[in-house]
């Protein structure tokens, strides 16, 4: 992780956009050259954070991903700023549509990208990959064809499979997001419990669905 002096920052931020902000200020600029640096706040005094910073986390994530061959942004390197206090990685995007976008426009057939996300989450758990900000919007396909992630900070790799309790753990995450699931008809929400359960060769996704009342009282 580079030292990144404050004028150079500020020289970035001059010619950026600011694509996402908070209370405590930016947290995500696209830089001149299209590429993006996002920026993690370091939130208590003592934090495993100061250990491995989020930056460096995102960074290990996005090679561990690439060895599994799963699309996702490609770093470029990583910083740490002094004022403010924050570590930094600097990227370029992973081009393409999130799910939860592709799923609102009127072209979409909802069912086919439905059972392929199921499909891909599953390949996901299969790879053993544990994604904890697992949601629509953190689902990209790609102008090729693909799937992949973004926003990979907080994500676990490991040589195995995930287990079924911890499948059960990240779909929860993935379906506790109403507005993603609730405009969705029944007919749809199996086509995407279909994918998942054809790929992971495990029948999780619609009991899931039903602790959720997705799908009605107990449902399968």
């Amino acid at each position: 992780m580079q030292h990144l002096a404050t004028e150079q920052f500020e020289a970035w931020l001059g010619n950026a956009e600011v694509i996402e902000k908070d209370g405590h200020g930016v947290k995500v600029l696209r830089l001149a050259d299209g590429s993006f640096l996002k920026l993690f706040r370091y939130k208590r005094l003592l934090s495993k954070n100061r250990l491995i910073s989020p930056a460096k986390r995102f960074s290990r994530n996005a090679a561990l991903l690439q060895e599994r061959n799963i699309p996702c942004p490609q770093v470029i390197s990583t910083y740490r700023l002094s004022k403010p206090d924050r570590s930094l990685v600097h990227y370029n995007p992973l081009a393409g549509e999130t799910i939860r976008h592709l799923l609102r426009q009127p072209d979409t057939s909802v069912g086919d990208l439905l059972e392929a996300t199921g499909a891909f989450i599953a390949e996901l758990h299969n790879a053993g990959v544990y994604f904890r900000s697992l949601h629509l919007g953190n689902i990209i396909y790609t102008p090729n064809h693909r799937f992949g992630l973004i926003d990979i900070a907080d994500l676990n790799c490991q040589k195995s499979p995930l287990s079924d309790w911890q499948r059960r753990r990240n779909l929860r995450h993935l379906l506790r997001y109403d507005e993603d699931w609730k405009p969705l008809s029944r007919d749809n929400l199996k086509r995407l419990a279909a994918g998942y359960e054809a790929g992971a060769k495990k029948p999780l996704m619609l009991s899931e669905m039903a602790r959720f009342n997705l799908l009605g009282s107990g449902e399968r």
